[in-house]
């Protein structure tokens, strides 16, 4: 036998429905943003981090993410850089090496060659193009080691 709904009775149970559907909308929502959210928890992640910061251009946040030693070695070469041109080229490391007039296409891998401790070897790849990319754990998390390098020549940190 089924049993009618008064009005008040049915008021409640529409008031409960549309606040338990606010309820899992927020808790949708807060998990897309825990998804993208920043992580340096492994290199992997760290690395996905680390490029998503670049391909946004928040060439700030991924300075940021550079290792101690990389960003000492583009400070340097950035105030070089300034003294040489009398302050034309402003002395700026992360304008240094993340500003570019084209932007490197999206990673379409990334995965873990090897990890010692706190270093790590990652093989990832962006369109056609593949490299091994050096991680350093530090304070704070994993971070790109580009020191060696731009020690080398391999890397040219120039305008």
């Amino acid at each position: 036998m089924r049993r009618e709904s008064n009005g008040p009775d049915l008021l409640r149970q529409r008031a409960f429905a549309c606040r338990a559907l606010r309820v899992c909308a927020s808790l949708l929502v807060l998990g897309a943003a825990a998804c993208s959210k920043p992580r340096w928890d492994s290199p992997v992640d760290a690395y996905h981090s680390f490029s998503r910061a670049v391909q946004k251009g928040d060439h700030q946040a991924a300075y940021a993410r550079l290792s101690a030693e990389t960003q000492q070695l583009l400070k340097a070469r950035a105030q070089q850089l300034s003294q040489a041109s009398g302050g034309a080229i402003k002395d700026d490391p992360a304008a240094l090496v993340f500003s570019t007039p084209e932007r490197a296409p999206p990673l379409t891998e990334v995965t873990l060659g090897s990890q010692d401790g706190d270093r790590a070897i990652l093989n990832a790849s962006s369109g056609n193009l593949s490299a091994q990319i050096r991680m350093v754990r530090e304070p704070g998390g994993w971070k790109v080691e580009l020191s060696d390098a731009i020690r080398s020549g391999r890397m040219k940190a120039s305008p």
